[in-house]
């Protein structure tokens, strides 16, 4: 089951109103065909790890609109016209975990130079009373 949560938009006059959203799953969305077919593209680069590319806005918003349309619940994205402001809101709280881990992505090698585990012996052993 999808955990639900309400976040916060703002409409043109500044007034508040409240969206139910879930956090999208793509490959899910994509294997029970529930992506639409103007947005294979771009999830199809989503789901093989790529990004779309610096400048090419089409990409981006296409991208933005796939998180919006998995990411919203109650109203959907075809019941609530979105401006600019609330699809990056939405985009930036559908995909705030993903930019979390981003910093880990360029890190590689075994751990080696991490103190925490320096002079740890590569060895296994079983655990006592494990054999």
């Amino acid at each position: 089951m999808k955990t639900t949560t309400s976040i916060t938009l703002f409409d043109a006059e500044g007034q508040s109103f409240q969206v139910k959203v879930t956090r999208p799953r793509i490959l899910d969305m994509a294997a029970k065909g529930k992506i639409p077919n103007p947005l294979m593209g771009i999830a199809t680069k989503l789901m093989g790890g790529k990004q779309p590319e610096p400048g090419n806005i089409t990409e981006h918003a296409q991208m933005m609109e796939l998180y919006c349309r998995a990411s919203m619940v109650e109203p959907t994205y075809d019941e609530l016209p979105l401006d600019d402001d609330q699809v990056l809101t939405i985009f930036g709280w559908a995909t705030i975990d993903v930019r979390q881990l981003s910093s880990f992505r360029g890190q590689s090698g075994d751990g080696a130079s991490d103190p925490a585990v320096q002079g740890l012996s590569d060895k296994t052993e079983p655990a006592a009373g494990a054999e």
